[in-house]
């Protein structure tokens, strides 16, 4: 059994408000010369979005590529933080509640993380709560950082404490990259920004010490968790020796091992392979990014080739995921 724990799906709900209230935030919904929809965002073209809607098209990739169950969350982009906050709400719910209904038509085959209005705390466990206990969402989803405020920031600590008390996870995908302006061509800002985007997100919440006051708070991170695991020993270094890493009463590797779970989103087999030795076997989950272009289209072989025991793949390919969500 293959489950993908990294994709994404914009409902029409979604769009449906976004055509109409989006305009005065810079935020268009608009047709390209091939007929396409797309969204542009204050500038920036997402691609065009049936893929993102379209549930019976994605019944149909997820057959192409052995995938077994989808579960959906939104992505950093086009999302809700360029709105105030009641439409940010008023676009997770409609989310949200569609997503609950993909997920009573085809049961087997998708469950969903909860779309939140992060930059209002407040709003954000008002609607994970309801998606939990309502909706029957198994977590939430928040980006790297929300309109450039990092998830260390202590604004974000009730929607940790109300994930923490529903015994939850938290999906987090990279956004607005810093550096991202050095990075325009090759596509570097996703290619190298975004690892390095997760990277930093996660050495914060490590160093800032949440995990000490919420010692069950779960996130699971995507595209491998960047370069976090190239850098463990370099964290471990800085918890030894800097005054400012000393906040935590225990080695960063050890969060890292309890408190996160990573994608398997590397590409490269002997990578996966490494990323298992670093987290440990019962802390890697597959995952793809459907539908972006950077979907790894053959991510069932690339874990077939990463030289994984049984006990590891099977872990790996749905068992991780399936424990951590209670599916």
């Amino acid at each position: 059994m293959h489950i993908d724990a990294h994709c994404h799906i914009y409902p029409d709900e979604y769009f449906e408000i976004l055509e109409k209230e989006g305009p005065r935030y810079g935020v268009k919904l608009t047709t390209n010369a091939e007929g396409e929809r797309i969204v542009d965002i204050k500038g920036m073209m997402h691609p065009p979005i049936e893929p993102f809607t379209n549930v019976d098209l994605r019944l149909e990739t997820m057959d192409k590529m052995n995938l077994d169950m989808n579960i959906l969350s939104f992505s950093s982009n086009p999302g809700c933080y360029w709105a105030d906050d009641g439409l940010a709400d008023e676009l997770c719910k409609a989310a949200n509640d569609a997503y609950a209904d993909i997920i009573e038509k085809h049961p087997t085959k998708f469950h969903g993380l909860a779309s939140l209005p992060a930059q209002n705390a407040g709003l954000s466990v008002k609607e994970l709560e309801r998606s939990v206990n309502k909706l029957g969402l198994k977590g939430g989803f928040l980006s790297t950082n929300v309109n450039g405020r990092y998830l260390d920031d202590e604004s974000f600590y009730p929607i940790y404490e109300a994930a923490a008390g529903m015994n939850v996870p938290i999906i987090v995908h990279p956004a607005n990259p810093a550096g991202a302006a050095q990075m325009k061509e090759y596509h570097l800002f996703n290619l190298v920004g975004f690892p390095t985007e997760s990277a930093n997100s996660i050495g914060r919440l490590i160093f800032s010490g949440i995990f000490d006051r919420l010692p069950n708070l779960t996130f699971i991170f995507l595209h491998g968790g960047g370069t976090t695991p190239y850098l463990v020993g370099r964290f471990a270094h800085g918890w030894k020796v800097r005054p400012e890493c000393k906040k935590i009463s225990r080695a960063p590797i050890e969060y890292l091992r309890s408190n996160f779970y990573l994608d398997m989103l590397v590409f490269h087999p002997p990578v996966v392979r490494f990323l298992v030795d670093v987290m440990g076997g019962d802390r890697v989950v597959l995952g793809t990014d459907l539908p972006y272009d950077m979907t790894d289209t053959e991510a069932v072989e690339t874990l077939r080739g990463a030289g994984l025991s049984q006990e590891e793949y099977e872990n790996v390919s749905h068992k991780n995921i399936q424990r951590l969500l209670n599916l």
